[in-house]
């Protein structure tokens, strides 16, 4: 049963066949473009809220392809500089490597989030999945690996992607700067003339 007319989660929507035909490369900037307001918006709050389990099963997308950040299930108010949590929660493939270090963070962890679900939307293949939850966690925590960005990707977003895993936090763009490279980028793709879905 589909509430509030959902279409269900973004990793569904872009895991299941047939995928690429119903999101075209600007749809699916357009989604990248509503999680980076999302979660801009919640940045800003005073104090700003850091989201912590930013992800593709978190993010809902509605019957027009509009997507809504939510499970806020691990989501801190940063009071301080830095957040530290001592637990260890969330999902190792999409999350930045201090968190994986269990080291303090703050709300560049959700960039590099941000950053891992940007590369599913141009890929439309899963994060890691030649690996299990403890390789990823030594692979992107430890070893520095990143996800391989294809050749043949837009090198304008390929640049966005990288500038947003940056392994230092400090290197990784805002929400608000992430957003105005790719306003741009979209409107740059044309819109699909004739391939049109039923679904």
């Amino acid at each position: 049963m589909h509430l509030f007319r959902c279409r269900g989660s973004l990793y569904k929507l872009l895991h299941r066949s047939g995928a690429r035909e119903v999101l075209d490369e600007r749809r699916r900037l357009n989604m990248a473009f509503d999680v980076a307001k999302g979660m801009n918006y919640l940045h800003r709050r005073s104090p700003p809220i850091v989201h912590r389990d930013l992800k593709s099963p978190n993010l809902l997308v509605d019957k027009k392809y509009t997507v809504k950040v939510c499970d806020f299930g691990l989501s801190r108010l940063k009071a301080n500089t830095y957040l530290s949590s001592k637990s260890l929660a969330g999902t190792p493939e999409w999350m930045a490597p201090e968190v994986l270090r269990d080291e303090p963070s703050n709300e560049k962890s959700d960039v590099y989030s941000f950053a891992v679900i940007l590369w599913e939307l141009m890929t439309l293949q899963q994060p890691w999945c030649n690996l299990n939850p403890a390789q990823v966690v030594a692979a992107v925590g430890f070893k520095g690996r990143r996800l391989e960005i294809p050749k043949e990707l837009n090198p304008q977003v390929a640049a966005l992607i990288e500038s947003c895993w940056a392994n230092e936090p400090w290197r990784r763009p805002s929400f608000a700067n992430i957003m105005e490279t790719l306003r741009p980028l979209i409107n740059k793709v044309p819109v699909p003339q004739l391939i049109r879905s039923d679904s």
